[in-house]
């Protein structure tokens, strides 16, 4: 009877003992998750920063430079400027592309569905594809969240453009209380088996990791010549 008593007492401590260290890895893994959020946060803000140097600084520069040329080819006819010119207003054109790359103003501005209509529009505008963008948002989504969202499908839409070739790209985005959901699909040359677990692989690596830091899940589903489809799930989105 007692060596029952004693293992019964045995268990129920190992049983305690197994509790405990199951909520430290819990509140292990939602500190790291806090902490890669915070270190997310700090390079966009960073992007942020940069963006307006190149917009209000460079960009400000080269476009006085345009008008000093534009000037002095009106006082001097004779002093051919307009290759000059062009390679400042190029300078221009790729510095401001630049500068809303790193982190539109509209983002900040307008928020997340008008962020991804104009990149849609401007990623498509140079390239031989057409980019359909279907959305579906009940609910307001969190600065952070809509960081998540934009900035992954702008590495999925980079990826399918430039390295998978594609020549029709699809993009769903749904946003409830309780789920934020991105699916993009496209018709690229699809990727080798194994490729989409390599974690350097076209940028896969990071989108991993800033949507596991907010408790979501990424899964790929591509094969050689069969294009690509890439899925974001983030759930309880009314929890703390």
């Amino acid at each position: 009877m007692t060596n029952n008593t004693d293992v019964a007492k045995l268990v129920a401590q190992l049983n305690e003992k197994q509790k405990q260290i199951s909520q430290q890895l819990y509140f292990g893994n939602e500190q790291m998750r806090g902490l890669a959020k915070r270190v997310w946060r700090v390079q966009e803000d960073e992007r942020k920063h940069i963006a307006r140097e190149l917009h209000d600084g460079v960009g400000q520069l080269l476009t006085a430079l345009i008008n000093q040329l534009q000037q002095v080819q009106k006082s001097e006819p004779k002093i051919a400027l307009n290759e000059s010119i062009d390679l400042a207003r190029q300078a221009l054109s790729d510095t401001r592309v630049i500068s809303r790359l790193m982190r539109p103003r509209i983002l900040d501005d307008l928020g997340l569905i008008p962020a991804l209509e104009w990149l849609v529009r401007i990623m498509a505008e140079p390239e031989d594809v057409v980019i359909e963008f279907h959305q579906q948002v009940t609910a307001d989504i969190d600065s952070d969240s809509q960081t998540l969202a934009f900035r992954v499908i702008q590495e999925a839409l980079t990826n399918a453009i430039k390295h998978a070739q594609a020549s029709t790209i699809t993009l769903n985005l749904i946003a409830t209380n309780k789920l934020l959901m991105i699916k993009i699909q496209d018709d690229g040359v699809g990727m080798a088996a194994g490729t989409a677990e390599n974690p350097d692989g076209f940028g896969l690596g990071a989108m991993r990791d800033r949507v596991s830091a907010f408790g979501g899940q990424l899964t790929i589903n591509s094969a050689p010549n069969q294009g690509c489809e890439i899925k974001v799930l983030v759930t309880g989105r009314e929890g703390p």
